[in-house]
């Protein structure tokens, strides 16, 4: 059942709750990326840092449990749901199996002899990068897909629309913290730019003030390649 008229402010405040905490999350991975001072390695070996950790088993597990909650708060029950569920937990995968194989590695790559440097240059830049790719549009479909499926009855008001577009540029901010220590990023522009397409394609020109999710996601990833872009 779609939301309808009597719970459309329900539905907004609980999907408005999940989004703010995924923009705080996105955001503190992208400094946990961007600060040095997670670089620091923990007592089990130099190999062995903070960065890593948190990313792994903090922000990543984090981020999928939120949108998953905004997924769920928007099909809200629906028995047609499988589409945009299947899509969300394929690519929840796909992200888990990019994040476990690139974040282990990662310090390794420096300190790598001429017989792994091949090898750990293959599961980090060809893989990881491949499959965090596929999870990065694949999540971002399934959260708009599950959207359009599920617009608000009637516009947002103008301070919960402001809300969610603040939202996008955390996001957006977090999304240019996690970049900016690569040191050649054009793959990963080509990637937002295609996803946004995709999303902005998917919306099929709906009015943003029913979709809260595209107020987010489609600031959020304007924002970053701008930021990307003017650095």
């Amino acid at each position: 059942m779609k939301p309808g008229n009597a719970d459309a402010g329900s539905y907004v405040r609980a999907l408005s709750l999940f989004v703010a905490a995924q923009a705080g999350v996105v955001l503190l991975a992208g400094l946990n990326i961007a600060w040095s001072g997670t670089r620091a390695a923990l007592p089990m070996g130099e190999f062995v840092r903070w960065r890593e950790m948190l990313s792994l088993s903090v922000f990543t597990p984090l981020s999928v449990v939120l949108q998953f909650l905004a997924v769920w708060t928007l099909e809200r029950g629906r028995r047609d749901a499988t589409g945009p569920l299947t899509l969300f937990a394929l690519a929840a995968c796909w992200l888990g199996v990019s994040m476990g194989v690139h974040e282990p590695i990662l310090p390794f790559i420096r300190a790598a002899g001429p017989r792994l440097a091949d090898s750990l240059w293959f599961w980090k830049e060809i893989f990881s990068h491949a499959m965090f790719f596929a999870a990065y549009t694949a999540l971002s479909l399934a959260l708009v897909w599950s959207q359009v499926r599920n617009p608000l009855p009637r516009p947002m008001s103008g301070t919960m629309a402001a809300l969610f577009a603040v939202c996008g540029v955390v996001t957006g901010a977090g999304i240019y913290f996690s970049l900016l220590p690569a040191k050649d990023i054009r793959v990963d522009r080509w990637v937002m730019v295609v996803t946004l397409i995709a999303i902005m394609a998917l919306r099929r020109r709906r009015p943003l003030a029913l979709l809260p999710l595209n107020v987010v996601l489609e600031p959020a990833y304007v924002f970053a390649l701008l930021a990307l872009a003017a650095h």
